[in-house]
């Protein structure tokens, strides 16, 4: 069993699942099969199964573009509370 462990370690997938690309992407398995059907994804076919290129999935995630996020926001004043008469 350990030996089984070992085998692959540290070698990248040729290719995944439609399951395995969404857990790896954070997809929904609906988006993976769209980005499949408008070319962004390759894939081949292996009987019934689909298999998802990985050189694919890893070239469209580095064009995705780089996030930026505005500078925070100074503290709101809290409002005084109101004590009643």
């Amino acid at each position: 069993m350990a030996n089984k462990d070992k085998v692959g370690a540290g070698l990248e997938p040729l290719f995944l699942s439609i399951r395995d690309t969404s857990k790896i992407t954070g997809e929904s398995e609906w988006t993976v099969k769209q980005k499949l059907r408008a070319g962004r994804y390759r894939a081949r076919k292996s009987g019934r199964r689909t298999l998802v290129e990985y050189d694919s999935v890893k070239e469209a995630s580095a064009a995705l573009p780089v996030a930026s996020f505005a500078a925070p926001r100074s503290p709101r004043r809290t409002p005084r509370r109101l004590i009643p008469s």
